[in-house]
């Protein structure tokens, strides 16, 4: 009995002992699988939370200085188990002009820089050192910066709060002037301009031309020379726009009253960058127009890039807005006058084209009102159209020489001519042989100087516009004919005729001396800008302004 007792307690032993082995053995390979993996990870790609505190500074030079409270990274990791020491974070971030510097953190072999705009939209991360120059890789701009520190071995640190700061040359001027309004990099001129190296001014003559800029600051003042500034139906005016704005009817408005003077473009605006374009909208026969200087309270960055359409427009008087603003029974004068609002500009900016317009008022294709209706050989438009412009004394403005064509090269040549040709010279007064002859010229030079713009414009559509004045039954065959001669000459159809809505059309009045008024040039803006998008496939990006705003 006592042999049984004794196995009984000896095979309860061994079990209670198995038992215990089993429990080891399966606390011994839980340990095991968890040392054999040191760290696992879950990656995943967010945007920055938008209610993580900032510091923002408008000065050129901001210290930031980061705390334990971090800004979630663009890749976060979660970290379930890790033995790896973690990085401390970056520090003493400072940006001057477009420099980053700060101080380096123990093991960190990078630092990885995320780059947001004002919106928390990620632009680009890339890896930098202290002292990188963004402007390698950025645009100048505001931009929102943080940045974390990594290693081999090592947990990233935490990424620093975000640093919203101004990048830009710190080597940039706050003035131009002289041989600087010749630098691309500061200033974009637009239309046909000319630098006089003898009173170190940059003529802009025509309308629709003048300058654009990019500067950080909160104004901007110029200083111009006018002829006729003491002339009132004859002084400049300039429209002026802020950041990106271009409906004529948003700019405001600068009249040059004085030969030479100093005005405040813009002011009070908040610090920060800003992009400014100042447009001539009276016409080159008014007054001769130079920018002398630019200057602001910060500093000048790269100007916007010209716009990646372009159109030439070759006229007379209603491109330049001859009398828009006024009516029949008023005389024209530059302050009635608004080319701004005249189809050429309009156009342009239903398409958002770049604008180059060659123009003047009582000008044509072989002789106008500038001549007294006689021939001329060299005041004419074609002929004009070789040089930089036409200027306040009405005539060929041949001082600089030619005029090189491969520095603005069309998509679109608008050419609306031939009015003053006729009206000028009495046309309906002469007899059959004489009105023979005027044609027979006409037709001629118009086709001949058709042929000379896809010369020289080889790609690019001619239009050729007529009727705006209310000449179409006398005009309209005589263009048509030229038009034809053109493309037989030129061996295929480049050149396309555009039939205007003729000023004074209900319920548009007349301007001044029986030109369109506003009204009527955006009509023919609008379905001038439709034949461009037919014939070149070019979108109607904008809507037509409203006037009167």
């Amino acid at each position: 009995m006592k042999k049984i007792f004794s196995m009984v307690l000896l095979v309860l032993f061994a079990s209670v002992i198995g038992a215990c082995q089993t429990t080891l053995l399966q606390t011994t390979t839980t340990s095991s699988l968890l040392s054999s993996t040191s760290e696992t990870t879950i990656s995943s790609t967010t945007l920055p939370t938008t209610n993580t505190p900032t510091t923002q500074s408008t000065s050129p030079t901001t210290i930031l200085t980061t705390s334990s409270t971090t800004l979630l990274p663009t890749t976060s990791t979660t970290t379930m188990t890790s033995t790896q020491p973690t990085l401390s974070s970056v520090s003493g971030i400072q940006i001057e002009g477009s420099i980053i510097t700060f101080e380096s953190v123990p093991s960190a072999t990078k630092y990885r820089l995320y780059v947001y705009d004002t919106q928390d939209q990620l632009v680009k991360e890339f890896f930098v050192s202290s002292g990188f120059d963004l402007l390698l890789l950025l645009e100048p701009g505001t931009y929102r910066f943080s940045i974390k520190a990594t290693a081999p071995g090592f947990n990233d640190s935490s990424i620093t709060y975000p640093l919203e700061q101004a990048i830009f040359d710190k080597n940039a001027v706050s003035v131009l002037s002289e041989e600087l309004l010749n630098d691309p990099t500061k200033i974009r001129f637009i239309g046909r301009t000319y630098y006089n190296d003898q009173d170190a001014t940059r003529y802009f003559f025509f309308t629709a031309s003048g300058f654009e800029v990019t500067f950080y600051g909160t104004e901007l003042k110029a200083i111009f020379k006018a002829s006729n500034s003491s002339n009132l139906s004859k002084q400049a005016y300039l429209v002026v726009f802020i950041d990106g704005e271009e409906d004529p009817t948003k700019g405001t408005t600068i009249v040059l009253n004085q030969n030479i003077e100093e005005y405040t473009l813009v002011s009070g605006l908040p610090e920060g960058f800003h992009t400014v374009k100042v447009l001539k909208r009276s016409e080159a026969i008014d007054s001769n127009t130079s920018l002398m200087q630019l200057s602001t309270d910060g500093i000048f960055s790269t100007p916007p890039l010209a716009k990646n359409f372009r159109i030439q427009y070759i006229a007379a008087s209603s491109s330049t807005g001859y009398g828009n603003l006024g009516s029949s029974s008023v005389s024209k004068s530059s302050a009635n006058s608004h080319g701004l609002l005249a189809f050429a500009y309009l156009t342009s900016y239903l398409l958002d084209a770049e604008t180059s317009i060659f123009s003047s008022s009582g000008w044509g294709v072989s002789r106008g009102y500038n001549t007294g209706g006689a021939i001329n050989e060299t005041q004419n438009i074609p002929a004009a159209y070789q040089y930089f412009a036409i200027n306040d004394a009405n005539t060929v403005f041949t001082t600089p020489g030619t005029w090189n064509h491969s520095d603005y090269v069309p998509d679109v040549v608008v050419v609306n001519l031939g009015t003053n040709d006729f009206n000028s010279s009495g046309y309906n007064s002469m007899n059959t042989e004489q009105k023979a002859a005027l044609v027979s010229r006409f037709i001629a030079d118009y086709s001949a100087f058709l042929v000379l713009l896809n010369n020289q414009y080889p790609n690019a559509v001619i239009i050729v516009a007529y009727g705006l004045m209310g000449e179409a039954s006398t005009l309209g065959g005589f263009t048509n004919q030229a038009i034809q001669l053109a493309n037989q000459t030129i061996g295929e159809t480049v050149c396309v005729p555009f039939q205007m809505e003729a000023a004074g059309t209900a319920p548009n009045p007349y301007g001044s001396n029986y030109h369109p008024n506003v009204g009527t040039s955006m009509n023919v803006a609008q379905a001038l800008a439709t034949l461009i998008h037919t014939l070149t496939g070019r979108e109607i990006t904008r809507e037509m302004i409203t006037y009167p705003a």
